[in-house]
């Protein structure tokens, strides 16, 4: 793997079983140290917000997956404003 700078964009490996055991030993180390920085930037998860997309219509939903910070029980206006930020990183995508 080259130095740092040459980086870009991102590959994604499945944590289970074979899921990095064919890198060599230094790639799959920088390939974790870069997964847990991103998941220290990124903070815990609070839900998953799902939008489900049909020809004449969208259902929007939130989940609680294990160990999200939010839960059924949580503050709604906490959810609310964890859907908004979906909602504003929905509006950038492309």
């Amino acid at each position: 793997m080259e130095g740092t700078g040459t980086w870009k964009g991102w590959i994604g490996y499945g944590s289970g079983p074979g899921g990095k055991d064919h890198l060599p030993p230094d790639v799959r180390a920088e390939a974790e140290r870069r997964e847990a920085a991103r998941a220290e930037r990124r903070g815990r998860l609070l839900c998953a917000v799902h939008v489900q997309v049909y020809e004449r219509d969208a259902v929007p939903g939130v989940a609680f997956p294990d160990g999200s910070a939010l839960d059924v029980e949580s503050d709604p206006s906490d959810i609310a404003a964890a859907v908004a930020k979906a909602r504003d990183v929905l509006a950038e995508w492309r």
